[in-house]
């Protein structure tokens, strides 16, 4: 992956909680509401509980590994807030299914969900079986289709309710060595957005994002490269430790906006694709009118000048 495709803000990111999203202004922000958090057992999952936690939410923590999801919600309970565990595959649709029903009966109607189960296997294609790249979509990507057609319906029916959708950068950008990845991100982002114009078509104050949770060492991110593949590829040996320069965030700072979304406290923003390490008020101030107008924070494809993209 070339850093380079990147490009660079002039403007300065964030890579700490700030201002409006520091965990004192969002105590409380959620009190009372239920929220499911996928993939919660370690990392940005478990710090996505901890800032729904500290603002107020009931949580119920799903992931496959069942002892780190006992950790998650130790750490959470610790905020005086209710927290069940549901060990998982979220690939497991009758399972996870249930699991959502569970929750109902055990904390009530679900008002947030953020889909944060994700793998991210790094091989190139002729390195990965056609079952191994699908896995990758269905964690990453049917797994969050599969859970907001489950609370959808009750969300509607309330007319409120927030869904959070991890995405990343990789939906905007081309690499090599993530097909599987970079597809489900960017169908998430996409499926995210579309949803969104059907509920505003509808009056409904149901929100839904696609949150970019910044560059976060995780377990995931920090994997060294394969040898075979270095070897094959020796320009790669030169790119790799920018390439691990890009993961400095921490993974609180993904999780106070989450929970700062989960509020309703972005709705201007509602639909479109988020990185967390931007100043949220500062991209709200412009207006959700200018910024759909230049189709800023969605994804687009552009032509040579003079051709449009006609319907």
């Amino acid at each position: 992956m070339d850093p380079a495709k990147y490009g660079i803000s002039s403007v300065p990111l964030k890579h700490a909680p700030y201002g409006p999203i520091v965990p004192e202004k969002l105590k409380g922000a959620n009190k009372g509401k239920v929220a499911v958090v996928t993939g919660a057992a370690r990392g940005i999952g478990r710090a996505i509980s901890e800032n729904l936690a500290n603002s107020g939410a009931n949580l119920a923590i799903i992931d496959l590994l069942p002892d780190p999801l006992q950790e998650t919600k130790s750490i959470c309970k610790k905020y005086g807030v209710t927290v069940k565990t549901y060990p998982c595959d979220v690939t497991d649709v009758a399972r996870l299914t249930a699991i959502l029903k569970e929750v109902e009966q055990d904390l009530g109607p679900i008002e947030i969900l953020v889909n944060n189960a994700g793998v991210a296997p790094g091989k190139p294609q002729w390195m990965e079986s056609f079952e191994e790249f699908w896995r990758t979509i269905e964690i990453n990507f049917k797994s969050h289709m599969l859970t907001t057609w489950a609370v959808l319906p009750g969300m509607r029916e309330r007319k409120s309710g927030v869904i959070v959708n991890i995405a990343s950068r990789a939906a905007t950008v081309d690499f090599p060595f993530s097909t599987g990845y970079n597809s489900s991100k960017c169908a998430v982002t996409r499926a995210t957005s579309t949803l969104q114009e059907e509920l505003d078509l509808d009056e409904l104050d149901v929100q839904m994002y696609a949150l970019h949770p910044g560059g976060v060492p995780t377990a995931m991110s920090s994997r060294e490269m394969n040898p075979e593949i270095l070897k094959k590829y020796p320009s790669l040996q030169e790119a790799t430790p920018d390439f691990k320069n890009l993961f400095k965030d921490p993974p609180e700072l993904c999780g106070a906006v989450a929970a700062y979304l989960a509020a309703g406290k972005a709705k201007e923003l509602r639909g479109m694709y988020i990185d967390c390490r931007q100043d949220l008020e500062r991209i709200q101030a412009v207006g959700r009118e200018k910024l759909q107008k230049d189709f800023l924070y969605t994804l687009k494809i552009d032509f040579l000048e003079g051709y449009k993209n006609e319907p």
